[in-house]
């Protein structure tokens, strides 16, 4: 059951039109990051990489060594917004792990090949300066399709971290018209994003939508989704590809909730943090193949 707060920051999300976020991005050709929020400004450092801002959070107070790199989502048309920040520095704290936000390039500036060349080369750089053994990645949205295209470029050492993740650029399999609960999702505009981010290449190829990909390709996985997303039927179907053959190391879903909720600043995700934050401090479950 969901809280009144989770409730109304649904209803604020509403009435702010952030459903039509995608929409809007796609007309205006995407929305750059937003500003690190005032309030979280000192915890935060910006660098760049080959024309690219990357910030990163270290922890206050304990710090294991360990490193988490997540790649963002907006539908590969919407760049950081001051929830990422806001959640990852709770992380950071939670874990005792530094937490890497890169603000990789979006079409129509970039292709698909370039975001994935970009978020490869500087996925390297962060191997290099900390260990492979040391380094976890993961992604949201667009973000968690990001980092399972780097996954098939270079080898990871821990599962990936999958938070609502999009794997099926172009879902046939999903009308444009589908009823759904969905707030921050549009199907029809989802697949516009989808068909322009894949370009010249084929949204089936599996560097682009990874539901296509041979699983045992592809890392273990741990999969956190909403099922009243719009997405879950296709990360519902990828999670199942992954099992069958040992690559899913935990699946997490919760009933009451859509899109991109663990972001969401409400007492509902309380738990799921203290989860991500295990996760995240010792690079895969406290317990492999712990399913909820």
């Amino acid at each position: 059951m969901t809280t009144l707060r989770y409730r109304l920051f649904e209803c604020l999300l509403k009435i702010s039109g952030a459903g039509r976020t995608i929409e809007k991005g796609l007309k205006r050709g995407n929305i750059p990051s937003e500003n690190v929020p005032s309030g979280l400004r000192s915890r935060w450092s910006e660098t760049q990489f080959q024309g690219r801002a990357v910030f990163t959070c270290a922890p206050v107070g304990h710090d294991r060594g360990r490193v988490y790199v997540h790649q963002h989502g907006g539908g590969y048309v919407v760049g950081l917004i001051g929830l990422h920040f806001a959640m990852f520095t709770k992380l950071a704290d939670m874990a005792g792990v530094t937490i890497i936000l890169p603000d990789y390039p979006l079409p129509p500036e970039a292709t698909a090949d370039d975001v994935i060349d970009w978020g490869v080369a500087h996925y390297d750089t962060i191997l290099a300066k900390y260990g492979a053994e040391k380094v976890m990645l993961g992604g949201d949205s667009a973000g968690g399709n990001l980092a399972l295209a780097i996954s098939q470029k270079r080898a990871v050492e821990t599962p990936l971290l999958l938070l609502s993740p999009w794997v099926d650029v172009f879902p046939t399999d999903l009308p444009d018209d589908t009823p759904n609960a969905e707030i921050l999702l549009d199907a029809a505009i989802l697949k516009v994003a989808g068909k322009r981010y894949a370009g010249s290449h084929d949204p089936k190829s599996p560097l682009i939508s990874p539901i296509f990909a041979k699983p045992e390709d592809l890392p273990e996985v741990m999969i956190f989704t909403g099922e009243k997303d719009l997405l879950f039927a296709q990360i519902s179907k990828f999670a199942a590809q992954m099992d069958a053959v040992g690559k899913l190391a935990k699946l997490a879903t919760y009933g009451e909730f859509g899109h991109y909720w663990m972001f969401y600043p409400t007492p509902d995700r309380d738990s799921t943090l203290v989860e991500l934050a295990a996760i995240i401090a010792n690079g895969r479950p406290p317990e492999t193949h712990s399913y909820r």
